[in-house]
């Protein structure tokens, strides 16, 4: 057997091999994505091992579950995988082929089988080959005559290995086909394999013993049933995977929509009670100090209870901001959050306040109302202690950790006495895992200086 006169055979199968290395090269040289030296391997690896390699790497790609799961998504979401078997499906016809051809070299059935096998081998590459959109109305009919002629090349073939082309013309089939169409394409299989080897064997019975045919031909029928079952068991399997995968995406998708819900719920519940209790408890002692400072003649218990008034009035301040912290939620634009309290600061109380902002801030809702907290702060004691009338703010972030400073252009102290509001901006500053320093002098006014994380930890966030 010389190659000028198996070309018929060869030739399909040669041009596509080379058609297909030129192709997957040519994209992997376009690909952006790739490490040069993972480029480069790859490349390799389809110059010299040609289809096999080019099917290894699809078994590898990355497979993306669809968006839906209707039986067509799922069944085009393995179309790697299934490229990847046809190109080791056309390796194993080709030899199988070849070795068929060499058996039957100098026979009567020679000839009969080339252009068989040729032809077989034609509408497989025509079967895997059509583009998704452009399929011919016919083409479901082309498994069926590449299984039809299975027949005819079992019946003339004398090697006895014709099992082996049956089984990848089933599983040429079964690949490509609807999971309902591959069961009849799997069915078509066997029974083609069934009556060429039943017309083999009782073409056979009359020149050997039929102990060997019988066990011949019921060997051989079972390894090709199993095989088919096998295959057909694999698709399926495949397919219900990536069904399970792409479902449990969308549970997951819901689950976490659920959670971002009952989170937002209990927000909103855990706001509306501290404004409905809490807030009406503060806005009833507030009005009670008032009542009781109007009946007290006293100068210095007056001033007890302007002190506590203040402080009832601060604390509902602060509860109103957390308040709205709270409802706010993760979505809190910590700046624009800074920029409407700096606007209400300017016009309430006339303090000029300069801020410079290194970078964009995201701050977790709990960090957010204790740093705005900290600015209302500074500037009440800026006004009310030190008379100033200028202030600058310098945040930055820097290495996961968020840098505030406030200087006022106030008196200043030589000795610094923390009170109440600078004790609570402390407790609540280290309560985040920062630190909070203050330096002053006479006539260089405050400077107030923290560092807090600014990624959002466990516990802050339960």
């Amino acid at each position: 057997m010389q190659i000028k006169e198996i070309w018929p055979f060869l030739l399909p199968g040669v041009l596509l091999q080379v058609l297909m290395q030129i192709l997957y090269i040519v994209e992997s040289v376009r690909e952006d994505n790739r490490k040069p030296l993972h480029r480069t391997l790859y490349i390799l690896s389809i110059a010299v091992f040609g289809l096999a390699a080019i099917a290894f790497h699809l078994f590898r790609a990355e497979k993306m579950p669809p968006k839906d799961t209707s039986t067509a998504e799922v069944e085009r979401a393995n179309h790697l995988t299934n490229k990847g078997i046809f190109f080791l499906l056309l390796i194993s016809f080709q030899v199988m082929g070849l070795h068929m051809l060499a058996e039957n070299a100098g026979t009567a059935a020679y000839m009969p089988l080339l252009w068989l096998l040729t032809i077989s081998f034609l509408i497989m590459l025509l079967y895997n080959l059509l583009p998704e959109k452009k399929r011919l109305i016919t083409e479901p009919l082309l498994p069926m005559l590449q299984l039809i002629l299975c027949i005819p090349i079992q019946y003339l073939d004398v090697s006895g290995d014709n099992l082996f082309l049956s089984i990848i013309a089933g599983f040429s089939a079964i690949n490509r086909a609807p999971l309902l169409r591959a069961k009849v394409y799997g069915i078509g299989a066997l029974g083609a394999y069934l009556l060429g080897s039943t017309t083999r064997t009782i073409f056979l019975s009359q020149s050997t013993e039929m102990s060997d045919l019988v066990r011949y031909f019921f060997v051989n029928t079972i390894v090709v049933l199993l095989a088919l079952l096998a295959f057909y068991t694999l698709k399926k399997q495949m397919i219900t995977s990536v069904r399970l995968e792409s479902a449990l995406r969308t549970v997951n998708e819901q689950s976490e929509k659920l959670k971002g819900l009952a989170v937002i719920e209990e927000r909103n519940r855990i706001a509306a009670e501290m404004h409905d209790t809490v807030g009406h408890t503060l806005t009833a002692a507030v009005l009670a100090l008032e009542a009781a400072e109007g009946l007290v003649s006293e100068p210095q218990a007056a001033q007890k209870l302007r002190q506590g008034k203040e402080q009832v009035r601060r604390g509902l301040s602060e509860l109103r901001a957390s308040v709205k912290v709270v409802r706010a939620g993760n979505e809190t634009d910590f700046a624009a959050a800074l920029s409407r309290l700096l606007q209400e600061i300017r016009s309430d109380t006339g303090l000029d306040i300069h801020i410079v902002m290194e970078s964009e801030i995201a701050l977790p809702p709990l960090k957010a109302g204790i740093l705005l907290s900290v600015v209302k702060e500074c500037a009440t004691n800026a006004i009310k202690h030190g008379h100033a009338t200028e202030a600058d703010i310098l945040i930055g972030q820097h290495n996961g950790q968020l840098r505030f400073a406030f200087t006022d252009n106030g008196f200043g102290t030589g000795t610094i006495k923390s009170g109440s509001g600078l004790s609570i901006m402390r407790e609540r500053v280290q309560s985040v895992g920062g630190t909070l320093e203050i330096e002053s002098a006479p006539g260089e006014g405050f400077t107030i200086s923290l560092i807090i994380p600014a990624a959002q930890r466990k516990e802050d966030a339960e």
